[in-house]
């Protein structure tokens, strides 16, 4: 799959954290004029101050090895699946910056093979992004639930605001199991 089929599924199972609002705004260029408005992975978020920054909200994957009823992600949903590398996130989101597209990265990821598992590649992505292209735009980081402490307290120091979803603790799925 593509960089841009990728973005199109993880911008949209993105969607369902409320921590930050969608524009909605779908636009394609005229001619003889500036710029597109595309919705897919777009979002805004405010500062303290009030000031409303734009962010790239996407997933790192979709995929997910628990089958919790409440999410649209679970494993046992029919839907598109798509997850991209660390490099990758960093690549897209340092490219949406330079085009002016985004001030910052909202991040997430349903649970690839293990919660830690997971939380290193989104730790491998942030760091990619902060030392390796010296981005010091706004990160905003969901952790994984059932994550080590340490690997949260990694991320954590690479981030500018870090969240976590609370809910029960996520049953695997297993074959034979219903939604």
């Amino acid at each position: 799959m593509d960089t841009i089929n990728k973005l199109s599924v993880l911008a949209d199972a993105a969607k369902y954290d409320v921590s930050c609002s969608f524009s909605g705004s779908a636009r394609a260029n005229q001619p003889q004029g500036i710029g597109n408005a595309c919705k897919s992975g777009i979002c805004h978020t405010w500062t303290d101050d009030g000031r409303c920054v734009s962010l790239l909200k996407i997933l790192l994957s979709n995929d997910c090895i628990y089958d919790c009823a409440y999410c649209a992600n679970r494993c046992s949903n029919d839907r598109p699946r798509a997850t991209f590398s660390p490099s990758e996130v960093a690549d897209l989101t340092i490219n949406f910056y330079r085009r002016n597209y985004i001030e910052g990265l909202f991040l997430s990821s349903g649970v690839l093979r293990s919660p830690d598992d997971t939380m290193i590649n989104l730790i491998r992505a942030v760091t990619i992004l902060r030392r390796e292209h010296k981005f010091n735009g706004y990160i905003h980081a969901k952790t994984i639930p059932g994550a080590s402490a340490c690997l949260v307290e990694q991320l954590g120091l690479l981030v500018d605001r870090m969240s976590v979803n609370i809910q029960n603790r996520p049953r695997q799925h297993t074959e034979g199991w219903g939604s």
